[in-house]
């Protein structure tokens, strides 16, 4: 037993599982003439193994890859975060304007949700297919259109025409950059990386209602669409420039973290020492004939010549062949078909409905704040998401700065074995403060307390929030990579979906029911959530196993074929 989590009844590799920590597993002869970290994490197993290709993501210079991920973090920001909010803070300002109900503008942003989720399992097809750079470029271009559209709307229906143009565009952010991560970072490395992305996800938004507020009130509400336009644009501009595809065909003895048994390991150890031994003896990349010598019969793996690195030019190319062999719509269904998993169902339930919920507070909280006894302008209701904001603020500065130490303690503590379920220890925390913040707010609000008592408990429940979409995502990036883009999109579908229901009723639901029974549901959902993260933390490596022996999806013919990527160097 790995502090807590049951061991699989085998002696097998279990997929997720890697031998991280070389010192505290004292694994130098099986892993030494592996790659490794440098500096303090010289003692760190890189997983995946970076290939000798320097197109490989992994080869890549600290700086490319940072560079690489600013520009998808500000496609996340400008095209993926922004739109979703932009509205709220203004519902019964341009519900004046336009002459219709606060539900009517608020089914605006809901059919921009809507239009993300019904686009997201061809965003995730075309871009496992294709690679994700067409899909970024693809998703900045119509989200440009769709704040041009926007800005020029006089009239509801051109305001929501626009709106679902955004929506569109917001697929491939919301969806592909977390498994983004998983192409350029090591194992060791996503935590941190994928922090940042909830809380682009889960908080900014709230800073984007603090400023749009103010904006609506003094400027009018077309004005946020006009202010945002030169940011998507500048962002269209550099994902063109400076985003080459992540994707990589990378053979599979590469892939440790998901196929590192002690035969492949071996095997990997000599291709990477006849690599070096060329390098420090000839100064030159090792050649076919020399590297085939290294790998036995069993791995039927032909290892080509290194290709010389791309100059950045040939990286601008859009289209760089294909990833796998599968047709579109195979991997379009293979995106739902992801919840007969049931880890990948618990993680796309977990972080699916607690942002669902944030996000209907958001919006709800237009009109709480906006009628008696509260009576606050557009401006005021704005700056009461400075609460939230702090709080996602704090929440991911708390995923950040633990998420990278957690997996070396834990690794540590485990002899260097790395079991993805340790990420899920946090859950606790995180869930704590997120019921406590959900149903203080709604006694709060039914109360009508100080409103700085509301934005300290909204920010306590976002900050819980923000704590459990990024340890419960990072759970799922490390124990399900291969399937990693399949589950991220069905987050979003799921997510997005479950978001347009509430926008349906969450208004109405206030209204009717009040504050208290609307939290109070939020918050026993999200608590009964929170307590099932107990046994998959326990049997989480026990069910790995057993997905990896009864693969569903390779049962209903929808695995991805992995074959073509074989065919890379």
């Amino acid at each position: 037993m790995g502090l807590g989590v049951l061991e699989a009844n085998t002696t097998a590799h279990v997929p997720g599982t890697v031998l991280l920590d070389q010192a505290a597993a004292h694994s130098e002869q099986q892993t030494g003439r592996l790659k490794h970290g440098t500096g303090k994490d010289s003692n760190i197993v890189l997983a995946p193994q970076p290939s000798e290709d320097p197109n490989d993501p992994l080869n890549w210079s600290w700086a490319k890859k940072h560079l690489v991920m600013a520009v998808i973090f500000f496609g996340v920001i400008v095209i993926g975060v922004v739109p979703g909010p932009l509205l709220n803070a203004g519902i019964v300002a341009i519900s004046l304007d336009l002459k219709r109900s606060p539900t009517d503008i608020a089914k605006v942003s809901g059919y921009c949700i809507l239009a993300t989720g019904a686009f997201g399992p061809f965003a995730s097809a075309f871009g496992r297919k294709y690679g994700k750079r067409p899909m970024y470029i693809f998703s900045s271009l119509i989200g440009l259109v769709g704040v041009i559209v926007s800005e020029a709307a006089v009239g509801y229906n051109t305001l929501l025409a626009g709106r679902v143009l955004q929506g569109i565009g917001i697929a491939a952010y919301e969806s592909l950059a977390v498994s983004s991560i998983g192409d350029i970072f090591f194992v060791h490395e996503r935590g941190p990386r994928v922090a940042v992305i909830i809380f682009l996800l889960a908080a900014i938004s709230n800073g984007i209602s603090i400023i749009a507020g103010v904006i609506t009130q003094h400027l009018g509400w077309h004005y946020n669409f006009h202010i945002l336009l030169p940011f998507v644009a500048l962002q269209t501009v550099a994902v063109i420039l400076f985003c080459p595809e992540t994707m990589y065909r990378r053979k599979a003895i590469y892939e440790i973290d998901t196929a590192g048994s002690e035969e492949n390991l071996e095997k990997l150890a000599k291709v990477e020492s006849a690599a070096a031994h060329h390098h420090e003896g000839h100064g030159e990349s090792p050649n076919s004939a020399d590297l085939e010598k290294t790998m036995t019969s069993t791995t039927q793996v032909s290892v080509q010549s290194i290709p010389p690195k791309k100059t950045w030019v040939q990286e601008l190319r859009v289209y760089n062949g294909t990833f796998v062999d599968d047709p579109v719509w195979k991997m379009a269904i293979a995106s739902v078909a992801i919840l007969l998993n049931v880890g990948a169902l618990y993680q796309v339930f977990m972080t699916g409905i607690i942002i669902a919920w944030y996000v209907a507070i958001a919006i709800s909280s237009g009109v709480i704040f906006a009628i008696p006894p509260y009576l606050m302008s557009s401006a005021g209701i704005g700056y009461m998401s400075v609460g939230p904001f702090i709080g996602g603020v704090l929440g991911a500065a708390f995923s950040l700065m633990t998420a990278e130490p957690l997996v070396k303690s834990m690794t540590r503590r485990n002899k260097g074995i790395y079991e993805p379920e340790f990420a899920l220890l946090p859950l606790s925390l995180g869930g704590v403060c997120s019921v406590a913040g959900l149903i203080g707010w709604g006694y709060a609000v039914d109360a009508h307390r100080s409103i700085y008592l509301v934005c300290f408990l909204w920010g306590l429940l976002l900050f819980g929030m923000t704590i459990i979409a990024s340890f419960a995502t990072q759970w799922a990036l490390d124990a399900f990579r291969q399937n990693s883009t399949e589950l991220f999109i069905m987050n979003m579908v799921f997510k997005n979906f479950f978001f347009y229901g509430l926008t349906n009723y969450v208004i109405d639901w206030y209204l009717t029911q009040g504050a208290v029974n609307m939290a109070g549901v939020m918050a026993g959902v999200t608590g009964f959530l929170c307590l099932c993260a107990i046994p998959m933390y326990v049997y989480g490596k026990k069910y790995r196993y057993y997905w990896h022996k009864h693969n569903l999806l390779q049962m209903l013919h929808l695995e991805t074929d992995h074959t073509g990527a074989e065919g890379g160097a």
